[in-house]
This record gives C-alpha cells, structure tokens and sequence, in this order.
C-alpha cells in the first residue's frame, strides 16, 4: 500500500470496486453460468471506464507499481480465456496489460494452465 494516506484511501476504495464490480461474477464465467454474457458485458464496461486514467498514468494509481495492479493482472490475463473482447477505447487499458504482463514477478508467477490461457 502507498505511504500516503490519501492514496492508500483510494487504492482500498478502487479495489473494493473491483472486488464488486469485477471479480464477484468470475465464478459464473468459470462454470459457464447462465448470465454469463451479461457478466462478460458488464466486465468490459468496467475495464473500458479504466482505459482514459491509464491513457494518463503509467499504473492505476500513478507512476509506481502497487497492490491494485497485483490484483486486476490476473483478470486482463483470462480476458480471452473468459470471451471478454475489449472495444478500440480500452487501448490504453491493453497497453497497460502488456506492461505488467512483462514484468519478471508476473511471468514468474504464472501457473502452465494459465500460461496457454493466452498465446
């Protein structure tokens, strides 16, 4: 979490948003539920709200690295494995995937099921 106080308050604030608004509905996906279309929907929507503060900033909460980019790699990672196809305004968010995709700890990190996820 970052030192200062105001951006540990927002960094809790975004990653309860994302626990509710993103990650809630996974396991529909994971089971191929009915209504998994209207979570894939709905997923996209969310992500495409990310793309125009990471057309401005390196990571979520700026120019350094944190907790809240730990916690949504793992989602960009299975967007093609879930069948959430981002709209040409989430660019920038697909940027921002391939920069933390690169990085040693998440190749590191990568299980060999999730590795074919994505090719």
């Amino acid at each position: 979490m970052p030192p200062d106080p105001i951006l540990r308050a927002k960094a809790r604030q975004l990653l309860h948003s994302f626990e509710q608004e993103l990650f809630s509905d996974i396991a529909t996906l994971e089971k191929n539920l009915k209504g998994a279309d209207k979570v894939r929907a709905s997923i996209r929507d969310q992500l495409t709200q990310l793309a125009p503060i990471l057309a401005n900033q390196t990571f979520l909460l700026g120019e350094e690295f944190s907790m809240l980019d730990v916690a949504v790699a793992p989602l960009l990672w299975r967007l093609e494995h879930y069948g959430i196809d981002l709209p040409k305004a989430a660019v920038p968010l697909m940027k921002y995937a391939e920069r933390i995709f690169s990085r040693q700890g998440f190749i590191d990190a990568l299980t060999p099921s999730e590795k074919i996820m994505r090719r």
